[in-house]
């Protein structure tokens, strides 16, 4: 009876104790028990401010390291293959060449900070790097509830909260619901040439924090054509904006030649230590490959291959942008055989030269 009793209240103790440091771990943030959600220290004193930074600095260059590993063996693949730069997006011969485009460009490089998803689960959720960093950003006063129809979004300054990029709304925006609700100060812009407005999923009550306008983006200025098509330098200039916080783009293989336009716009922009960088502090979006050889749709800017492909991707990488999060969007191999390959990829790009992030204050 006296082990039996002392086995009990040796296992409650055992229990306690983890309780305890559970409770204790979630309280203080720290990454003991929850080594998947890398939080940063407290920020109380001098001393910790450094801690912090020194941390922060650690993580991005372990990131760095990882994704440059990457790019070693991207470049080393592709320079095997006898086809190369003419790689087929799928192999014919798996047991010979056993990769797909998607394996040559994988999210090596680890946020250091929360990973969450935002949205509903499936199509139209998107991963956010440092989601928290975002909620303790403070809310700018705004003026009204009521729906704005002004481009300026109840006229707030521009600079002020967190500004949010939307392309691509086809009636879905749990995502954009989401970050309204959590965030207090994002303020989202969305354009979609194929739909009226925003889904249902944002309340009325959250629509001051928006606007919205039925027009595409693409890789040059076609205001009077019908659609009518905008460049991001464009929008940008007209709502007034130098910078973007958060970019979600899903526009069905137009994102080449339209983000082609971004960089030839921002190219001159350069960080502390002189190198090109992109005014975007992460951009979630859906890579489209078309029929796995040619992507001709309108605005997507003609062929795409592997090559291609490749040049546009390394050059993003070359402004600072770094591959964090990678979700194969299964949807169309499930409508048949023709569509069997996996063509649409979600890609989650962190700004790692960014001195103007959230994410890295």
């Amino acid at each position: 009876m006296f082990r039996s009793s002392g086995g009990k209240i040796a296992t409650v103790l055992v229990v306690a104790v983890f309780l305890i440091l559970v409770l204790h771990n979630e309280e203080s943030a720290s990454t003991a028990l929850l080594p998947y959600l890398p939080v940063l220290p407290k920020q109380s004193s001098s001393t910790s401010s450094i801690a912090r930074l020194s941390w922060l600095r650690e993580r991005i260059a372990l990131s760095e390291k990882s994704w440059k590993k990457s790019v070693d063996l991207r470049d080393d693949m592709a320079k095997q293959h006898p086809d190369n730069p003419k790689i087929p997006f799928f192999p014919t011969d798996f047991l010979k060449y056993p990769y797909t485009i998607w394996d040559f460009f994988p999210a090596t490089w680890t946020c250091p900070h929360d990973f969450q998803r935002v949205g509903r689960l499936g199509d139209g959720g998107k991963w956010v790097c440092g989601m928290s960093l975002y909620e303790n950003v403070p809310a700018p006063t705004f003026p009204s509830t009521e729906i704005v129809e002004t481009r300026e979004v109840a006229a707030v300054p521009s600079d002020a909260g967190i500004v949010i990029y939307s392309f691509g709304i086809n009636g879905e925006s749990s995502f954009e619901a989401e970050m309204l609700e959590r965030v207090p100060s994002a303020r989202i812009w969305g354009y979609d040439f194929s739909v009226d407005g925003w889904g249902k999923q944002i309340p009325t009550t959250q629509r001051h924090r928006t606007f919205f306008e039925k027009i595409g983006l693409g890789d040059e200025d076609l205001h009077d054509a019908s659609p009518p098509f905008y460049t991001l330098p464009t929008l940008m200039a007209t709502n007034n904006h130098t910078y973007i916080d958060i970019l979600k783009i899903d526009i069905e293989g137009s994102e080449y030649k339209a983000l082609d336009t971004m960089m030839d716009a921002f190219e001159g922009i350069k960080s502390a230590s002189g190198k090109s960088v992109l005014p975007i502090g992460q951009v979630m979006i859906e890579l489209h490959l078309g029929d796995g050889i040619n992507l001709d749709t309108r605005n997507a800017g003609g062929s795409v291959d592997f090559g291609r492909f490749k040049k546009w991707w390394e050059r993003l990488e070359k402004m600072g942008m770094r591959p964090a999060w990678i979700e194969i969007n299964l949807f169309a191999v499930t409508l048949g055989k023709e569509k069997s390959n996996p063509r649409c990829t979600e890609y989650v790009w962190v700004n790692a030269r960014d001195e103007n992030s959230v994410l890295w204050r």
